[in-house]
């Protein structure tokens, strides 16, 4: 709520991550049943590319608005005296907020962003799902209703595919949650849309060889959880 009265959505930024998931079920009309939720909520932004061509009076105090927040976040690390991509909750630590964006260039350093007042970490293939960004409307436990930008769902689910590929070490438990919510989001559209997913399949495969192959890795993956999916949707 507050990074939405600060103006973040408005600047261009993106709910990704399983919150996004969990968003899904207002803009399809669903009911998740077992929803693994987690503690970290994750936003993305498209980077340098949309954010020059938002009007130059728009921007967003991401920064201001987690510090000033009662709950208290703080900064995690500060990178080169500028603001952290990563805040941690005062009190919870395992409640962490991470602002990323596409990676385009060959390094992992945190990308700054004027209008944004926080950093971004890059991370590979997130350009996938910031493309057609859609809104949802998201509810809070007090009634108050605030509407945010997410990726369409269909590409959400190829880009999980994508990444499971990227799991490595201590992220490797995050592999099966992935999993479980691409299976939710493609029972959906087998039966509501196959060729949203069977589009969204296409485009990963036709950007490239290491796409390809991390593609593949990840429907493998999905193959031994839902084969009748993988057959129906990624043939």
């Amino acid at each position: 709520m507050r990074l939405n009265e600060f103006g973040f959505f408005r600047a261009g930024g993106v709910l990704i991550g399983t919150h996004a998931f969990l968003s899904y079920a207002n803009q399809l009309g669903l009911h998740w049943n077992d929803s693994d939720q987690t503690a970290c909520i994750d936003f993305a932004h498209a980077g340098r590319n949309i954010s020059i061509a938002l009007p130059a009076t728009v921007k967003a105090q991401s920064h201001s608005a987690l510090t000033a927040m009662e709950e208290g976040f703080l900064p995690m690390v500060q990178y080169r005296g500028h603001a952290s991509s990563s805040y941690q909750h005062r009190d919870e630590p395992e409640f962490q907020i991470d602002f990323l964006t596409p990676r385009v260039a060959d390094n992992d350093d945190p990308i700054q962003i004027e209008n944004l007042d926080v950093a971004l970490q890059p991370l590979r293939f997130m350009e996938f799902s910031l493309e057609d960004v859609q809104q949802a409307a998201l509810f809070a436990p007090t009634g108050r209703c605030v509407v945010v930008s997410l990726p369409p769902p269909q590409r959400y689910a190829v880009h999980k595919l994508l990444i499971i590929g990227e799991r490595g070490g201590q992220f490797r438990a995050k592999v099966s949650k992935d999993l479980a919510q691409v299976a939710s989001l493609m029972d959906y559209f087998k039966m509501a849309d196959p060729d949203a997913i069977k589009e969204a399949w296409a485009d990963a495969l036709s950007r490239g060889p290491g796409w390809r192959k991390r593609a593949l890795e990840g429907r493998k993956a999905l193959a031994l959880k839902a084969p009748e999916l993988v057959e129906a949707l990624l043939d």
